[in-house]
């Protein structure tokens, strides 16, 4: 358990440094040679910025005070659109966000959004199998079901258990992943544990186009293979992109193939009006591997989704904007388990899903104020011969209201919210929060939110029947208090420093009760939990071109009812990495480490070992816009444990590849 000692001295030193700060007995330029810039303002484009470059049209205008404010964090990539569904400076944001660009991916080679996620301190990904193709995320202890997994405003957590499969999803039309660490229920609804947003990419907006082709291969028959290409045709700004993912698996019986293929555009019909058309489908094969006793299975599923959005934006004036959002999803599962020896057939489960929904957003923003009023609606219908109807509908409705308050008080950013929303499988919930930014210098941030969120239970836990399970019609939902506060700073000139603290106190927590001796069990609404703790990253200043950077998260997850830790809970994260970029190779050696709490009895998992990686990349060719990269990248180096549920991770493996743009 953590200390109230430990609680106080650290919030003691948060305020002591926040007062230190507001009167500048640190100044900026404390460790600063004569003609030294920040860390975060490039200078030299040899130089690593911590995050990319986003296009000019979302930045406040040049010599703007936020514009110089945000790229102290994070260069000139410093908007974020998920706390309050607008664009907004992170130095604005009072909650607990973390942004993994294009820029990083591409520092440590990721094929998946699961390997992307490995890196951010506070996320706990169970990474399975080639690629992490059958991985979930964890947020500051949340387990996945209470994360909510969006593409393009489309959740992709599945009805039955809410899953977000994150393994599945490819990075390369991914322009940032903006991750909330807590409830975002006030803006998104349902989503107790956290938010994982991905923000694809637009369409370069020129008449010639770009495109990039990227090809790796590696041990045991692995293959990356993908394609795209960007431009702009009169009033017609496009985006398309195709892949391919595929291995014959690093484990026994977890071989991997993948093909997928997304598309934006956007058009401008006039110069108040315009469309945005989105569609994206893939299509999976994966082994699940081999469980050995006591059950003596291996798993084999076969999965597609296909989504698409259609939206309208409408310039009513030069302050007020209106959008009408829809969007569409079909998701198929089909999971088949066989006994191990003799190869029958054990159980077969089978799910398609059609989800449809729009949202109504009217945005009015002044100077000193920015209000999102709006409503939306979800139909989603799931049909399996486990469920007990065989059909079951998961239907949401809610109406919105966010306001953001810039310079009531000097420095400080107020951000309200209220939602009301109702749930078939779980009926009403209020979800109100409220914000604090507060900037005593031009590098620091402190942050402070408190807010109320709520997770529904999956259509599975109320009306599936298995050979084990028992459905439970009468399950709520799930509700969370969250407080959570922070500093993120560049007070001392060649380090960025963030520090957050967090507790989360849930009440009526699903959790599994066992009928019998024969593993029959049913899900109850019988937890009250609280997890707490603490999460500190670091990142230097580019010394001889070399950046250093590190990240530590705790947590501490306890169920009052029973007094006891709750199982399965990364209780410490560890991230080390050092990035190298000169003008013709760049290489990012990194590390992750991980300690699972309380592991069930009887399962297989593998934990407290460092796993090692680096990647290096080679420039062959510059001309403009063209350009030659070669790349090498060795994963788990030392062929380290770490997973769960009796599956392995994939131990030491080399790929090689080749990566154009043009």
């Amino acid at each position: 358990m953590v200390s109230k000692l430990f609680y106080g001295a650290t919030l003691f030193f948060l305020l002591v440094l926040s007062a230190l700060l507001s009167v500048s007995l640190f100044p900026l330029n404390l460790f600063a040679e004569s003609g030294a810039v920040s860390p975060y303002v490039q200078s030299d484009p040899d130089e690593v910025a911590p995050f990319e470059v986003a296009s000019a049209e979302t930045l406040p205008e040049e010599g703007d005070e936020d514009r110089r404010v945000m790229m102290m964090y994070y260069g000139k990539d410093a908007v974020v659109v998920s706390p309050t569904r607008y664009l907004k400076p992170v130095s604005q944001t009072a909650e607990n966000i973390t942004i993994v660009t294009q820029e990083m991916m591409t520092m440590i080679n990721a094929h998946t959004v699961a390997e992307a996620l490995q890196i951010v301190p506070g996320v706990q990904v169970d990474f399975r199998n080639a690629f992490g193709s059958y991985s979930t995320a964890n947020i500051q202890g949340a387990k996945s079901a209470y994360v909510r997994v969006m593409i393009d405003g489309v959740t992709m957590n599945d009805l039955p258990n809410n899953f977000g499969l994150i393994g599945e999803m490819p990075v390369q039309n991914i322009e940032r992943i903006e991750i909330i660490k807590g409830p975002a229920s006030s803006s998104w609804g349902s989503s107790l544990g956290g938010i994982i947003n991905i923000v694809t990419k637009d369409g370069t907006p020129t008449l010639k186009g770009t495109g990039s082709l990227y090809g790796s291969y590696g041990k045991h028959n692995s293959g990356d293979f993908r394609a795209d290409a960007d431009g702009q045709i009169s009033h017609l700004n496009y985006y398309v992109y195709g892949g391919n993912l595929g291995s014959k698996g690093f484990t026994p019986r977890t071989a991997y193939n993948a093909d997928s293929f997304y598309t934006k555009e956007k058009l401008d019909i006039t110069d108040k009006l315009k469309l945005i058309f989105t569609l994206g489908y893939n299509k999976e094969e994966d082994g699940g591997g081999v469980f050995p006793p006591p059950y003596n299975l291996t798993v084999s599923d076969k999965n597609h989704n296909l989504f698409s959005t259609l939206g309208l934006k409408y310039d009513v004036t030069n302050e007020v904007t209106v959008d009408l959002d829809t969007r569409y999803l079909n998701q198929s599962f089909n999971t088949n388990d066989y006994r191990l020896g003799t190869g029958a057939l054990y159980s077969h489960y089978i799910d398609n899903e059609n989800t449809k929904g729009a949202t109504l957003k009217l945005t009015w923003e002044t100077e000193n104020q920015t209000l999102i009023v709006g409503s939306e609606y979800d139909d989603g219908q799931s049909s399996s011969p486990s469920f007990i109807n065989k059909n079951n509908s998961l239907i949401k409705s809610a109406v919105f209201a966010n306001d953001s308050f810039k310079n009531l008080i000097k420095d400080f950013y107020i951000t309200p919210g209220l939602r009301f929303d109702y749930v078939n499988t779980g009926g009403n919930f209020v979800s109100p929060s409220l914000g604090v930014a507060y900037n005593p210098t031009e590098g620091t941030t402190c942050r402070f939110t408190v807010a109320r969120g709520f997770n529904a239970p999956g259509l599975a836990q109320k009306f599936a029947t298995g050979i084990t399970y028992v459905p439970n019609p009468g399950l709520k939902v799930e509700n969370v208090w969250s407080y959570q506060g922070g500093i993120e700073t560049t007070m001392l000139q060649y380090v960025w420093l963030k520090l957050s603290l967090f507790r989360h106190d849930i009440d009526n927590g699903i959790k599994a009760l066992y009928l019998d001796s024969q593993y029959h069990y049913t899900f109850l609404n019988n937890t009250k939990q609280r997890r707490q703790g603490l999460e500190f990253e670091v990142e230097t200043f580019p010394v001889y071109h070399v950046v250093f950077n590190a990240g530590y998260a705790f947590v501490d997850a306890k169920d009052f009812l029973t007094e006891t830790r709750m199982p399965g809970v990364g209780r410490h994260t560890l991230d080390i990495g050092a990035k190298y970029r000169g003008n013709f190779l760049t290489a990012y050696f990194w590390t992750h480490y991980i300690a699972w709490d309380s592991m069930a009895k009887g399962l297989s998992y593998g934990d407290r070992s460092f796993v090692f990686n680096l990647n290096l990349m080679k420039k062959l060719y510059q001309n403009g816009r063209n350009s030659v990269d070669i790349f090498l990248t060795g994963h788990n180096l030392f062929n380290a444990s770490q997973y769960t549920s009796n599956t392995d991770n994939p131990r030491r493996w080399i790929e090689g590849g080749i990566r154009l743009h043009f």
